[in-house]
This record gives structure tokens, sequence and C-alpha cells, in this order.
């Protein structure tokens, strides 16, 4: 099982429908993939969560259900202040290492703007590599992320579909 984590909780944020793209592609290529949006996260969980002594049972069930039990993560990080969300980072602080320990990840990072994102990826891979996760070398950044939509918040763009489809064939295989 693969979790696609879309990494930010603001409303009306992109990220989760390039996080839904993903797991259309997956599924598309016969892998079972969920989505996971961090916007579902309880309101307090930064502050409730096993980690921290203080459990809460939905934090709890997210945490089993879309780290636990996946084998590979994908994660879709916007960039906020030349870097990622602090609640992406947050969430990750609130699961048990151990949860994501030898465990696999891929990375797509989207901005607004031309970078894609880069930054913050190269922080999230940190992160991941101190967790004893290994980062796929192949991350895919999207610039302009707008651009790349259709109205009805699909990705249009051909070329970032290939390269995504690219990267998550190559994910399937790591």
């Amino acid at each position: 099982m693969i979790t696609v984590i879309s990494g930010t909780n603001r409303n009306g944020n992109v990220s989760v429908r390039i996080a839904a793209s993903v797991v259309e592609l997956l599924t598309n290529i016969g892998v079972d993939a969920q989505l996971l949006d961090l916007q579902k996260l309880p309101r307090d969980f930064v502050f409730h969560n096993d980690v921290f002594g203080n459990a809460d049972p939905g934090m709890s069930a997210i945490a089993e259900q879309f780290i636990s039990t996946a084998d590979k993560f994908v994660f879709v990080v916007p960039e906020y202040n030349g870097s990622m969300p602090g609640v992406c980072k947050a969430f990750i602080d609130a699961v048990w290492p151990e949860q994501f320990k030898d465990k696999k990840a891929a990375l797509v990072g989207i901005s607004s703007g031309r970078a894609g994102n880069v930054r913050g990826l190269d922080h999230l891979t940190n992160i991941l590599n101190y967790l004893h996760v290994a980062v796929l070398p192949h991350k895919v950044n999207i610039t302009h992320v707008e651009a790349h939509l259709s109205e009805d918040g699909h990705l249009k763009e051909q070329k970032t579909i290939d390269l995504l489809e690219k990267q998550l064939r190559t994910f399937v295989k790591f």
C-alpha cells in the first residue's frame, strides 16, 4: 500500500488536487494507494498525539491507517516560505518514528512560482533520511502549478503527467 500525503492543511489548497491525481495514476498502473489529506487531521493533533503522551483516538487512527499500514509514501508538498508547510513537519513529529522506519518515499514539490519547492524537498529528504526512510532520488518539481490544472482540478499538462508516471513507475520498483 502506498499512502499519498497532501502536505498542507490550508483550505482550498492545490496540493490535494495533485495528490489525488497521483493516487489516480498509481491506481491506473495497478497499485493500491490511499490519500491522506492533512486538512483532515484533528485540530489539536500537535499537542494530542501518542508521541507526546497525550493520545488522541483520531490521530492514533490516522497514524495506524495511513502510516503503519503503508509500505511507501508519496509526499506532495507545496512551497511555504522557502520550505515546506509546518503542518507537514508537525504531522511527521506526531507519529512514532518506528512507524516510518525502513520504508520508502517519493517526493513531489509544487509551487506557484518557478522553483517547484526544490528547497522544501531537500529539507523533507533530510527529515525522512533521519527517520530511516529511503527517498527516491527522482523528485518531481511542478512550477506554476495552477497552470497544470484543468477547471475541474485534474492535471491537464501531458508533460507533467508523463513525468509523474515515470517517477511513480520507478518508485513502485524502488
